[in-house]
């Protein structure tokens, strides 16, 4: 079983900050009926909302790249919102063409640039 929800987002959100990604609100919620799973809703300044869930049968790798994933569509809208671009995070190889995606290289949970040029751990890109 993976760590908790709210372990995993954690790591993502502080990814978010290091990135100057205004943060959310989390409320906790039971949206996701999935068993055996948590879920929360990240709400922006606005108190839009969109609802992320933790499949807890997934290794702690899997569990942090699928959470991120659902994390950075609530970015992308966020940002958007707010009239900044959404390609978060950054590709530091390709800053003008698209954002890193969340995947799993090498047996490890990373922010990848989707044609291979770039990638870092997630949870730590205040790191490099």
């Amino acid at each position: 079983m993976t760590r908790s929800i709210d372990e995993v987002l954690d790591l993502i959100l502080d990814d978010l900050a290091a990135g100057g990604v205004p943060l959310p609100r989390v409320e906790p919620t039971t949206w996701q009926t999935w068993e055996p799973s948590e879920s929360v809703m990240l709400l922006g300044a606005d108190s839009s909302g969109t609802g992320v869930w933790l499949d807890l049968t997934l290794s702690d790798d899997q569990a942090l790249a699928h959470l991120a994933d659902q994390v950075q569509e609530w970015v992308v809208e966020e940002l958007a919102r707010i009239g900044r671009p959404t390609n978060w995070p950054i590709c530091a190889a390709h800053p003008d063409n698209h954002p890193r995606q969340a995947v799993i290289e090498h047996g490890r949970a990373v922010w990848a640039c989707p044609v291979g040029a770039d990638s870092s751990p997630i949870g730590e890109l205040s790191s490099g």
